[in-house]
C-alpha cells in the first residue's frame, strides 16, 4: 500500500518541486491528496460486509473440495480476520472457519498447524454450541485423525471409540459422522496390525456411506481404497484387487484424486498413513 501511495503521490504532485519554496497552493494540494488517499483506502477496507465474508467462506470451502488447499488456506485466514470485527471471537461461524482451515492444512500435510487450527476452533465452538453438537464431534474426529497421522495409533483408537460412544445416542446409527469414526478406528487398528477388526469397522463405514450417499461417492471410494490396502497387508490379493478396482472407478469419477499406480496392486504394501491420502472429511457449514 505504501508503494501504491507514493506512486499516486508522485503523479499528483507533478507541480511540486522540493527545491522551490512550498507555496500554500502546493501544500493545500498535498494535504488534500493525502486525505483522499487515506479515505479511499479506509473505505475500501470497510466496504466488505458480513455477507461478503460469508460468500468468501463458501468460496474457500469450494476450493478445499476441489483440492486447491493452498488457495483455501489463504482465503480461510482472510475470512477469519474479516469475520472477527462483525462476530467476535466467540461466534460459531468463526469456530467453523478455524475447523475448515485445519482441514485444508491437514491435506497439505501441515499437521501441527492443522491441530492448532482445530484446537482454536474447538475452544470457540464449545461455549457456542455445547459439547454434544455435531460441530464438536466433527472437530474431535479431525483431532483424532491428527493423532493417527502422527502414528499415535493407540491414542487415536481410544479417541475414536470414545467418539462413537458419545455420538451414537445423539445422532443415530446411520449418521455419516459415525462412518468417519468407524473409518478412523479401522485405520488406527490397522496401524496396530489388527487387520480383521479393522476390516469389520470399515464394513460398517461402507454400509453407512452407501446408505447415505449411494455407491458412487468420494467417501465410498475412499472406504474401498482403505479395504484394499488392509487386504494387501493380509496377503489376500484377490480381495485387495476387487476393492482397489472399485475405489479407483469411484474416486476417478468423483474427484479424480486416486492416482493410477503403475505397479501391480498385489505387490504393494503401503503403510497405514497412505490411507489418509484418500480420506475426504466433511467441512462444517456455518
Amino acid at each position: 500500500m505504501a508503494k501504491e501511495f507514493h506512486q499516486k503521490l508522485n503523479l499528483s504532485f507533478y507541480s511540486f518541486n522540493p527545491e522551490l519554496p512550498i507555496s500554500k497552493f502546493n501544500m493545500k494540494i498535498f494535504l488534500s491528496t493525502c486525505l483522499s488517499l487515506f479515505l479511499s483506502n479506509f473505505l475500501t477496507a470497510q466496504t466488505k460486509t458480513l455477507g461478503d465474508w460469508a460468500t468468501f467462506h463458501r468460496e474457500a470451502d469450494n476450493l478445499c473440495k476441489k483440492s486447491k488447499y493452498e488457495d483455501a488456506v489463504t482465503l480461510y485466514k482472510q475470512v477469519i480476520k474479516g469475520r472477527l470485527p462483525f462476530q467476535g471471537n466467540r461466534h460459531r461461524d468463526v469456530g467453523v472457519a478455524w475447523n475448515n482451515l485445519g482441514v485444508a492444512l491437514y491435506y497439505l500435510g501441515e499437521n501441527e498447524q492443522a491441530q492448532e487450527a482445530y484446537e482454536k476452533g474447538k475452544k470457540i465452538l464449545l461455549p457456542a454450541v455445547g459439547a454434544n453438537h455435531p460441530d464438536i464431534f466433527s472437530i474431535e474426529t479431525n483431532l483424532a485423525f491428527i493423532q493417527e497421522s502422527k502414528n499415535n495409533f493407540k491414542k487415536a483408537e481410544n479417541s475414536f471409540r470414545d467418539l462413537l460412544q458419545k455420538q451414537l445416542p445423539i445422532i443415530g446409527a446411520n449418521h455419516s459422522g459415525l462412518a468417519d469414526c468407524y473409518e478412523g478406528l479401522a485405520l488406527s487398528l490397522e496401524g496396530l496390525e489388527k487387520h480383521d477388526e479393522a476390516l469389520k469397522h470399515l464394513e460398517k463405514a461402507l454400509q453407512i456411506r452407501e446408505s447415505n450417499f449411494g455407491e458412487v461417492h468420494t467417501d465410498v471410494g475412499a472406504t474401498h481404497a482403505a479395504m484394499s490396502i488392509i487386504y494387501l497387508n493380509k496377503a489376500e490379493f484377490d480381495k485387495a484387487n476387487i476393492h482397489d478396482k472399485k475405489g479407483r472407478e469411484i474416486l476417478s469419477s468423483t474427484k479424480g484424486i486416486y492416482k493410477p499406480n503403475l505397479n501391480p496392486v498385489s505387490r504393494l504394501k503401503p503403510g497405514p498413513a497412505e490411507l489418509l491420502k484418500a480420506k475426504n472429511k466433511d467441512l462444517r457449514i456455518p
